[in-house]
């Protein structure tokens, strides 16, 4: 069996679960190195292309996600067998993103009963927590409601409307503030929320103005930490509220109030039905 090993199948269900080499490596030049000739000793054993190196950028083939999905399923069963014979904690996945975790999950895990069970907190796209659900590489996600896939069991959060804050001294040019005078203040915004967008955009063009985005950033605690240390103004989740920078207001803004995001926390019924562990954290979620 030479190429094939646990090791070099584990990498390949890392990669799959990030995305490509370079994310699953995390940066790491030499990791990357070692992921890639993993990879292509993986290529000659199977005898097919594992990663599809003509898209930009590389992202495993259709036979990966296959394979990955075997061999997570090869891995659950080895820590359920190990699980069973000892006095372990049995493992319990948990898929969001960094907003999620950080509001949501470990504040309920902190008072939720977790005896006997080891919980992991992945940070996910909600997009990767919808693939990673499908794959069962995790036991329960949090992610938006429209990108839920119908065959999940699923529970809808409260929504979670948007704010725009403001430095003290910004907020105080204007006593109603509208969307013009928005325009002519620099904004940070997140970078790939698309429904948040597609709702600026329309305000925008009812409008006739344009925004100013001095720049965006890939997670709300970046953008946080911009706003702090830019003094510029920007768009938060409410739930974010006790993690709100120092000297800032928030401001009412015409027809803001209509956009809330909608998320859900979904699971698989069958997995559910299977480990008790499973059904036990169910019924405390359900309280969220």
């Amino acid at each position: 069996l030479k190429g094939l090993s646990l090791d070099r199948l584990e990498t390949l269900s890392t990669i799959v679960s990030q995305g490509g080499i370079t994310r699953a490596a995390g940066g790491d030049a030499s990791k990357q190195s070692q992921f890639s000739r993993q990879i292509a000793e993986l290529e000659s054993w199977f005898g097919i292309d594992l990663l599809d190196r003509s898209s930009t950028p590389i992202k495993p083939t259709s036979a990966a996600l296959r394979i990955a999905r075997e061999v997570d399923e090869f891995l659950r069963g080895l820590d359920s067998l190990r699980e069973g014979a000892g006095s372990g904690r049995r493992t319990v996945v948990f898929g969001a993103g960094e907003r999620m975790i950080r509001s949501y999950l470990i504040p309920w895990a902190s008072k939720v009963e977790r005896e006997g069970v080891s919980l992991i907190f992945r940070n996910l796209t909600s997009s990767a927590t919808r693939a990673e659900l499908l794959a069962k590489r995790v036991d329960f996600g949090i992610l938006r409601k429209d990108r839920c896939p119908s065959g999940l069991v699923s529970i809808a959060m409260k929504p979670i409307p948007i704010c725009l804050l403001l430095p003290l001294e910004v907020a105080a040019a204007h006593r109603k503030w509208t969307w013009k005078d928005v325009s002519k203040v620099p904004l940070l915004l997140l970078e790939g929320d698309e429904r948040f967008s597609d709702f600026l955009k329309e305000r925008c063009l009812e409008a006739s103005v344009e925004l100013d985005v001095a720049a965006e950033f890939s997670s709300w605690t970046q953008l946080l930490d911009g706003m702090q240390e830019f003094k510029v103004g920007g768009f938060v989740p409410k739930d974010l509220e006790s993690r709100f920078p120092p000297g800032f207001v928030s401001v009412v803004l015409p027809k803001l109030s209509e956009y809330a995001d909608q998320y859900v926390i979904a699971w698989s019924s069958s997995e559910v039905e299977k480990r008790p562990e499973l059904a036990k954290l169910v019924k405390s979620l359900k309280g969220k």
